[in-house]
């Protein structure tokens, strides 16, 4: 989605309602602009309780993954059945 938007004097842009109303934004709300390269990234704030949700379920997925001894241990199981087909 892509749409046109004029900068006024003091340097106010007005978000388009189609992107307002995809991303809940609402009068007061705050979004966080980010330069990378020669773009301008524009997103909503995340809250505290959002950051933290997203941080905790990292930590989950990485007590989840399996360990290397489990991996290993796969890892020859799948050598020896291969084997035993032989």
């Amino acid at each position: 989605m892509v749409r046109i938007r004029v900068v006024g004097k003091k340097g106010q842009v007005t978000i388009p309602k189609e992107i307002r109303e995809k991303f809940g934004l609402k009068e007061g709300e705050r979004v966080s602009f980010e330069v990378i390269g020669d773009e301008i990234i524009m997103k909503p704030e995340k809250s505290g309780r959002e950051i933290v949700e997203e941080f905790a379920s990292i930590v989950k997925n990485k007590l989840s993954a399996p360990k290397p001894e489990e991996l290993k241990r796969v890892y020859y199981e799948q050598i020896e059945e291969r084997l035993s087909r032989l």
